[in-house]
């Protein structure tokens, strides 16, 4: 079956580093297009859970995050047959995210959504470069935990996004555990286009359909990794292989570091500790 949604076409010849010429695509804008219908529209639904299930696949399927999707670069074109259809326009603003990182999001949220905070909390450490620096990981855990748990009632970590995402700053803070900037931008992406279905359906709610995706691919990572089979159909595996060999590298090393910093504080502990037994 065709794609549920449109993207315009880039014009072979008039796209560069700075210019980006794309097909035009006749349509108007969303919210316009709903002002012309009944607000109890069997279309207003379907159309809002068709864009919300693109943009959820486009986010956390395929790894790119579109960076301007304002009321303004959603449109409804017309079918040959006279049917609503979407559109998403300015597909040229995009943010990939390293394989690693965006799998990484995935679980992190993965467990957010299946109220497993503290897991969610360690795997937060996990990512941070500095892991010698975290103060108190069991106790930022603990607040990622409270915070999950604060979120049930909602029902999902979708819903409180703007307090949850307080909530994680100060702990990350107080802990000085370094959250990674896609993880807000992506929850920040679902509530940008909530606000944007809302206005078409006030009915439409993102995170259940946001937290069906999220854990099938929380899921199909796992059940990859329980096989053994890192790489996406398709890929190349040599390059999976040295993009693995690159991760463990750079988990070598931030260990390494932080085994150097282990052994400075405890030679300054045992001075200081040589110092007060001199002292008279």
């Amino acid at each position: 079956p065709p794609p549920p949604v449109d993207f315009p076409d880039p014009v072979g010849g008039y796209v560069a580093r700075a210019v980006l010429v794309e097909s035009w695509v006749d349509g108007v804008p969303m919210v316009e297009w709903a002002a012309g219908l009944a607000e109890t529209a069997e279309e207003r639904q379907q159309l809002c859970n068709t864009g919300i299930d693109a943009f959820c696949e486009m986010l956390f399927v395929h790894n790119f995050v579109h960076g301007d999707l304002h009321p303004g670069n959603v449109l409804v074109t017309t079918t040959a047959d006279g049917s609503p259809r979407l559109a998403f326009l300015d597909a040229g603003i995009v943010v990939s995210y390293s394989e690693f990182d965006h799998g990484m999001l995935i679980d992190i949220l993965g467990h957010f959504l299946n109220y497993e905070g503290y897991e969610g909390g360690a795997l937060m450490i996990e990512q941070t470069a500095a892991q010698s620096d975290v103060s108190d990981a069991h106790g930022f855990c603990t607040k990622i935990g409270e915070m999950v748990n604060f979120a049930r009632d909602t029902p999902t970590f979708f819903d409180q996004v703007g307090t949850s995402i307080s909530m994680i700053c100060n702990a990350a803070c107080d802990h000085r555990v370094r959250v990674h900037a896609g993880f807000i931008s992506i929850a920040l992406s679902v509530k940008v286009v909530e606000g944007i279905v809302i206005q078409v359906d006030p009915a439409a709610v993102v995170a259940p359909r946001a937290k069906a995706v999220v854990i099938r691919e929380s899921l199909k990572r796992k059940g990859r990794a329980l096989l053994g089979r890192t790489a996406r159909p398709g890929e190349d595996a040599d390059a999976e292989a040295r993009r693995e060999a690159e991760r463990q590298a750079q988990h070598r090393a931030s260990e390494e570091r932080g085994e150097r910093e282990r052994r400075r504080r405890a030679a300054l502990a045992r001075e200081r500790a040589a110092a007060e037994q001199q002292a008279p």
